[in-house]
């Protein structure tokens, strides 16, 4: 029997270095049966250079800039694969990732498993930080209360996941991926493998530095859910409120005095 397919979406947007860095990582993978698909958005790509150099490797072109969501959800539609793994063009796969993890998925008796993840090195501080995932089984009231993943290329989506909570939500300008598992964790479990297999690097135009997307990506998404945290009870309503009034005046410090000092707000 064939392994199953996985399909790799990436979407870019103006930066050719980091989406050549991630196309490497994608095609490095010691799982053979891929199909990797680039979503460039609108951008000024010579994209026949890169189907030349890349011609195992669909490419798909924006007409205009869309946002990266956008791009990400036609990349899903666009695929054939079984599972899912969205990589941003600025981070890196390591080379066993998609392997290990299907290995994961196939060896589950839990037949709703629709999420596997892995930890993950992240370096868009400017210094190298561990975050561990360790989580399984049923963790949605878990994520409502905070991010208890982390790493949109640290998961491996069963597709069938998105047949129930579509794909991403354009309406959001950040905290697009904390939505996302949100809305998975709510209808499947989720398992990990126990080692570092992604990284996330640092770029120019990184979207967790623009403070004024980040406050009203929050915002929006504390009133999404809003029915979500009523329905566990009036108090964790409550405390998820204070959350998002925490969360603001943390965007407010890194708006007004820099990365520095957000970066002081953010506890390890």
């Amino acid at each position: 029997m064939n392994p199953p397919l996985v399909s790799i979406v990436i979407p870019t947007y103006n930066r050719p270095e980091h989406l050549e860095r991630a196309l490497e990582s994608a095609l490095r993978q010691t799982y053979e049966n891929l199909e990797i698909i680039v979503v460039d958005d609108g951008s000024e790509l010579n994209l026949k250079l890169f189907e030349k150099t890349y011609p195992s490797v669909r490419f798909l072109k924006n007409k205009t800039n869309r946002g990266p969501c956008y791009s990400r959800n036609r990349g899903l539609k666009a695929s054939n694969g079984e599972y899912i793994n969205f990589l941003d063009d600025d981070d890196e796969l390591y080379p066993n990732k998609i392997k290990l993890q299907v290995e994961k998925f196939l060896e589950s008796d839990d037949p709703n498993l629709g999420m596997v993840t892995c930890h993950l090195l992240d370096r868009r501080s400017g210094k190298e930080k561990l975050v561990q995932n360790k989580v399984q089984g049923n963790i949605y009231k878990k994520m409502l209360s905070g991010f208890a993943v982390a790493g949109t290329e640290a998961m491996l989506f069963k597709k069938s996941v998105f047949d129930e909570i579509d794909g991403f939500d354009e309406a959001l300008e950040s905290s697009q991926e904390y939505d996302l598992f949100i809305r998975a964790a709510e209808v499947c479990a989720i398992d990990y493998v126990d080692q570092v297999l992604t990284r996330k690097n640092r770029s120019e135009n990184q979207i967790s530095l623009n403070f004024d997307k980040k406050i009203s990506g929050a915002t929006h998404l504390f009133k999404k859910h809003n029915e979500r945290y009523m329905e566990v009870g009036f108090f964790f309503k409550m405390r998820m409120r204070v959350k998002l009034y925490g969360l603001v005046c943390r965007f407010l410090i890194g708006k007004w005095f820099g990365e520095k000092a957000y970066r002081c707000t953010i506890r390890d």
